[in-house]
């Protein structure tokens, strides 16, 4: 299981934005008994975000000496906020509520692959494809079928191209450059369960 970390969000802030943060940041942290002994000191930390709103405010009249000044004060105020993130990071072990009570925000997990139901992918020859289905648990074998065309209206239809152990199948021998439906089935010792959805695919 992966743990919860923070995410660095704070160094694409405007600058506006970086001063709010890292006095949220101080604030959050000076009243914190887990974070005693801080990488950078709580006092470098609100010197810097001082500065950086004094600089920041100086740049406002266009001036090119104190815009590069205030870029200066912006990168080592990065510098020093990705330092209190990572002793952040270390104390908190992977427990987003310590990461949180620091004032960071977590960088967001990502979001597992879901397998659709049932998938068709055109095989490396001609005339082939690939069937892939979710496993249904207990199930010992699996019905595919296929038909030409439009969509059947009746179940008599379709064609039972293989029946497999396996939830995936390779077919072959498929007429090229025509439209077919795809559908699959599992049997269980509860029965055979209602065929999925049918997918089209053009064979080539």
């Amino acid at each position: 299981m992966k743990k919860d970390r923070i995410v660095l969000d704070f160094v694409r802030f405007p600058v506006a934005q970086k001063v709010e943060f890292g006095r949220g940041v101080s604030t959050c942290m000076k009243s914190n008994t887990k974070f005693t002994t801080p990488d950078v000191s709580i006092a470098d930390l609100d010197a810097k975000t001082d500065l950086l709103e004094a600089h920041s405010l100086a740049s406002q009249s266009g001036g090119k000496e104190a815009t590069a000044l205030m870029h200066q004060t912006e990168d080592d105020w990065d510098n020093l906020m990705r330092k209190m993130a990572g002793y952040v990071d270390r104390i908190a072990d992977g427990d987003s509520v310590v990461i949180l009570s620091a004032g960071f925000n977590l960088a967001k997990k990502a979001s597992p692959a879901v397998r659709p139901e049932f998938s068709v992918e055109l095989g490396d020859k001609s005339g082939s494809v690939t069937l892939r289905r979710q496993a249904v648990e207990g199930a010992k074998s699996y019905i595919w079928q296929h038909c030409i065309g439009e969509m059947p209206a009746v179940e008599n239809a379709w064609t039972t191209a293989q029946v497999t152990s396996k939830a995936t199948v390779e077919l072959v021998g498929l007429t090229a450059m025509s439209k077919y439906w795809f559908r699959s089935a599992a049997v269980s010792p509860a029965g055979t369960s209602a065929f999925s959805t049918p997918v089209m695919q053009v064979v080539i």
